[in-house]
């Protein structure tokens, strides 16, 4: 098998592997609660924990890449969400496990940039950001039925990462089993600087970033209870329709790096966001239950490929040497809008739930924008 091909291979095993990891914890945030007998005040702290501690390791990780190196940096992540598991497993306090969860938070943070940046240094033919953000979205539909079988056989939910241990120490036979050559002859020629961020077409597109995750995560967290405030549909049903979002999303992106080379990403990216507008103008002014899973299943397949999209053309736009750089600041960007744009959102939701919507049609707007500004002035690489 081709060296190149195995180490993109690997790189989706580890998308999809990371993804079990990260999304464990939110099924088990009321049995967390119960367990340790915990204020909600104080239980929704724990997603706050992992996304600070991630964004911190993003950070960190890209700092220490050119010491790490690539290979190194990933074992590195790799032994960060082992030792997080052990401590969660074994854990008899709420202090504890918040520790163990802060750690898991820096596992999740080094692991996504280090993969990230894997990706990203591949010749262009197999960067596929599109198939491997499929894989973690895979993930993230799987671990939800085996979370859900643990409660239900009554099996300690800390007892779930035992899994995650077992997993995680294979895979870090694939990642020592890649030649380290095949991103750089040496970590010395592995630089990172957030300096790159004074390139307007980075800036701009990490803006970009920081937009569209603030709008796909605030579209997950506040679709479910307004279709049961203004469609009346039901608090059963509320997860199937998430769940068939989460669904269609992942098939698109699966499907979406051959569509994306066809069509160009930019092209794309100043198309998706008007029809994820079109979208939202069909949920916010619908009637029936039809029209609103039609303006929700659009949005889905509307922007399932923004992010591969934005992604894949930051880092195919910069020179090799650059490339470290417009991966790190891409992941924290990503990061940033996940820790605070969702808050953010959240408090506007409070006060009234279209504005959740609202506000995303402005970030899908600056999408656009910018697309086509760049799709005109047609940019040199960084």
């Amino acid at each position: 098998m081709e060296k190149n091909f195995k180490t993109m291979v690997t790189i989706f095993i580890g998308y999809f592997l990371l993804s079990l990891f990260s999304n464990t914890l939110s099924p088990f945030i009321t049995t967390i609660k119960s367990t340790y007998n915990v204020s909600s005040n104080i239980i929704a702290f724990i997603p706050s924990v992992v996304y600070c501690a991630s964004l911190i390791m993003n950070i960190i990780g890209a700092k220490l890449m050119p010491w790490l190196g690539i290979k190194n940096g990933m074992c590195l992540g790799i032994v960060f969400e082992i030792l997080a598991s052990l401590i969660i497993v074994f854990s008899k306090s709420f202090h504890v496990i918040l520790i163990g969860y802060f750690i898991a938070g820096l596992a999740i943070g080094m692991a996504c940039l280090y993969l990230s940046t894997m990706l990203s240094l591949l010749p262009q033919k197999y960067q596929k950001f599109s198939f491997a953000n499929a894989c973690f979205g895979l993930g993230g539909i799987l671990i939800l039925p085996v979370d859900r079988l643990i409660l239900k056989m009554g099996i300690k939910f800390n007892y779930t990462y035992i899994i995650h241990i077992i997993l995680i120490s294979l895979y870090i036979v694939l990642v020592l089993k890649i030649d380290g050559r095949t991103f750089y002859k040496s970590n010395s020629e592995c630089k990172t600087s957030f300096s790159i961020l004074k390139n307007p077409l980075i800036l701009l597109l990490c803006i970009a970033v920081f937009f569209y995750v603030g709008a796909e995560i605030s579209t997950t967290n506040w679709t479910g209870t307004f279709l049961e405030k203004y469609y009346g549909i039901s608090k059963v049903e509320v997860p199937s329709i998430l769940l068939s979002f989460w669904i269609l999303f992942t098939i698109g992106r699966s499907l979406g790096d051959k569509f994306l080379d066809k069509i160009g990403q930019l092209r794309f990216l100043s198309i998706s966001p008007l029809i994820a507008i079109l979208g939202i103008f069909i949920l916010l002014f619908g009637k029936s239950k039809i029209q609103a899973l039609t303006g929700f299943s659009i949005i889905g397949i509307s922007i399932s490929l923004m992010y591969p999209a934005l992604q894949g053309y930051i880092v195919q736009h910069v020179d090799k040497k650059n490339i470290p750089s417009a991966s790190a600041v891409t992941i924290i960007f990503n990061n940033l809008g996940a820790t605070f744009l969702t808050y953010m959102i959240g408090f506007a939701g409070g006060i009234k739930i279209t504005y959740v919507f609202i506000i995303q049609i402005l970030f899908y707007m600056y999408i656009t924008l910018v697309s086509i500004y760049y799709m005109i002035s047609k940019p040199k690489k960084v």
